[in-house]
């Protein structure tokens, strides 16, 4: 691996260019590159085959080669020789991933698996998404209380605390952060799972929140992942280099995840694949971490649709057979359908491609308690199955979000879906629920 100071050189000392032109250059040779390789993205086939899984990650290496990451910070161009890149992908393949979180008796394990693999996804079952004070800790409890949920992938995010907004850079992210971790402790003591894995630091995003809440003593290495990651489409600061470089002094597994946007620099799933693999790349080039969740979403920030399934499974697919990362997603659908049974049908979709491509473990899965439970269930019931099987089931699947979504105008606030007083669901909200358990049987998903 490169060393983290060596990127202090790079990016003060690389080629100057405007944040145009690289976007320019990037867009370009992302293009020629899937022409080249003769990667083309098929919506009839969702699960990438081994063909197309090789060729996203040869074009990768490619195109970070070529490219480079851009520091927005200095304007320079970070560069990479191909023998580099080829090497760190081999080190990370030669020592597939094994990281453990937590303590006992809530110790949890993220590691590499196949798409071939019987056993299921760790079930990191993050909060996502923004919750008021009033009902945080009810959210958090709802999720942290279900067995299968082996730790908390991310906390939600408090848009206000009384007349106080949470600034990054400032005071108030401290101030907000803080409460955050605060009320996170109290819901796993409710829980009676405090040495539980919190994931992400969700409010604390900058270098000086993020040490403020670790030295606090809510935060340890035992149960926190920092985010180091870059922004679509390699896009690179000093923060995510300062924050690898604390991981590393502290031990802290960092938080690695590639995002890439599909309609943006890159047109299709194609283009989206092999760009977020080049960015998953760079990431480890200095951070060293050996985790990775891709997220492939579309520039009006929907997801779940066949494009990102595809995108997904090239970039998972590409790793499993030539990085060994721990490789993860979001299960989850469009935020305006969260908490309904349309989220619930796009999220067996992610399930159903995902599992089948070597996802690791699901990051947020489902947005309340019961999803998390049932969506669980779901990759109990998907692992092992054969890419063909898989696919199939998918397309089904799709078929009738085909026939939800139109109608889906809002989410459900979690305090419609759940009792707060007692933390469980209520019952329309479960009834229905359960009805789309019921119709993924009927379709072929496997459940027990």
């Amino acid at each position: 691996m490169i060393p983290i100071l060596d990127f202090q050189d790079r990016s003060v000392r690389g080629p100057v260019m405007e944040a145009d032109d690289f976007d320019l250059q990037l867009a370009f040779k992302v293009r020629e590159l899937v022409a080249d390789y003769g990667i083309k993205y098929d919506r009839e086939h969702l699960v990438v085959d081994d063909r197309t899984a090789d060729a996203i990650f040869h074009a990768a290496v490619d195109l970070l080669a070529d490219v480079g990451l851009y520091h927005m910070g200095t304007q320079r161009v970070v560069r990479y020789a191909k023998d580099e890149l080829e090497q760190i992908a081999k080190e990370s393949h030669d020592n597939p991933a094994c990281v453990s979180f937590g303590k006992y008796p809530d110790r949890m394990t993220l590691r590499y698996r196949r798409g071939t693999d019987s056993w299921a996804p760790t079930n990191y079952g993050g909060v996502g998404g923004v919750a008021n004070k009033e009902w945080f800790m009810e959210y958090t409890q709802s999720i942290a209380q279900e067995e299968c949920v082996k730790g908390i992938g991310i906390a939600a995010c408090v848009p206000q605390l009384g007349n106080i907004d949470p600034k990054a850079g400032t005071l108030t992210e401290v101030v907000v952060a803080l409460w955050e971790q605060e009320a996170m402790r109290e819901a796993l003591k409710r829980a009676g799972r405090l040495n539980m894995n919190l994931g992400l630091l969700c409010t604390a995003s900058t270098p000086s929140g993020t040490m403020a809440v670790m030295e606090a003593g809510y935060r340890d290495a035992y149960n926190t992942q920092i985010g180091i990651h870059i922004m679509p489409e390699q896009k690179l600061s000093w923060n995510p280099l300062l924050l690898a470089q604390y991981c590393e002094i502290k031990g802290i597994e960092p938080w690695q995840s590639s995002m890439s946007c599909i309609g943006g620099l890159c047109r299709d799933g194609a283009e989206v694949a092999v760009t977020m693999v080049a960015n998953a790349l760079g990431q480890m080039s200095y951070a060293h971490g050996c985790t990775m969740s891709y997220f492939p979403s579309h520039l009006d920030g929907t997801w779940a649709t066949r494009d990102s399934h595809w995108a997904f499974s090239g970039a998972a697919r590409a790793s499993e057979r030539h990085m060994g990362l721990a490789v993860g997603t979001a299960i989850s659908g469009d935020v305006n359908t969260w908490r309904t049974p349309t989220s619930l049908w796009q999220s067996a979709g992610v399930v159903a491609v995902s599992t089948a491509s070597g996802m690791s473990y699901a990051w947020v899965a489902g947005h309340t308690g019961l999803e998390t439970r049932l969506i669980d269930r779901m990759m109990q019931a998907c692992a092992g199955l054969s890419p063909d099987h898989a696919n199939e089931l998918a397309q089904k699947i799709m078929l009738k979000v085909d026939e939800l979504l139109p109608a889906a105008t809002k989410q459900v606030p979690f305090p419609e879906a759940y009792d707060l007083r007692t933390v469980q669901p209520k019952p329309d909200y479960e009834a229905g629920m359960w009805r789309v358990m019921d119709e993924l049987a009927s379709l072929g998903m496997p459940l027990k």
